[in-house]
């Protein structure tokens, strides 16, 4: 996709300014090389859904063997997938993409049962969000437009039978299978480079 080098550039200043470790990296195959260097084999990681990560091959580097991958599994009890997700908050690294990434450096996220927000928050040592440009927004306005416009297309593919699934706009509903439950604003880190950044030049995610 075309892109803005000098928007990215501003994006990247404005992440450093608030503390964040910003990176950028032109395609998609570069972003696991360069994971690659930050993640010990062992350590204890976590994701949180994201088709970003999928496609960019970190989901299954997570899950290839030389981890610690905190995840429930597939046959888990209902008591034993919430176990797992509390000790998410443990984990060494937790992964994670962004839902929109304002040029003032500020991270834009909305979570449904809120498992992917709250350990970017608080909880593991360090966490990395791979993003792709197209993510990049000007204004907190925006940000709240591409939530909207990707929870629809979210709700359809996860198989949710929310009202914006049948015609592709928010209602702000009260349906028990709303995605959209909390959102959450990384405004600046306390802790220097606890969260990185990993922006790419491509159209990546939804």
């Amino acid at each position: 996709m075309n892109f803005d080098m000098s928007v990215v550039e501003k994006t990247m200043e404005n992440l450093a300014q608030r503390q964040f470790k910003p990176y950028f990296v032109t395609t998609k195959e570069e972003v696991l090389p360069l994971i690659e260097t930050m993640v010990a084999d062992g350590a204890a990681v976590a994701n949180g859904g994201s088709v970003t990560l999928t496609q960019t091959g970190v989901s299954d580097w997570l899950k290839s063997g030389r981890f610690n991958y905190l995840a429930p599994a597939s046959d888990a009890t209902a008591e034993e997938k919430k176990e797992m997700m509390r000790k998410r908050f443990y984990a060494d690294v937790f992964f994670s993409s962004a839902n929109a990434i304002i040029t003032d450096g500020r991270i834009v996220n909305e979570d449904g049962a809120s498992t992917r927000v709250a350990p970017m928050i608080y909880g593991p040592d360090r966490v990395i969000i791979v993003a792709g440009v197209n993510k990049i927004v000007e204004t907190m306005g925006q940000a709240t437009a591409r939530v909207k416009m990707v929870a629809p297309i979210n709700c359809k593919k996860i198989g949710f039978d929310t009202p914006c699934v049948a015609d592709g706009k928010c209602h702000d509903c009260r349906h028990f299978q709303r995605s959209c439950c909390t959102t959450a604003v990384l405004n600046y880190s306390r802790i220097p480079d606890r969260i990185t950044v990993i922006l790419v030049g491509e159209e990546l995610g939804v």
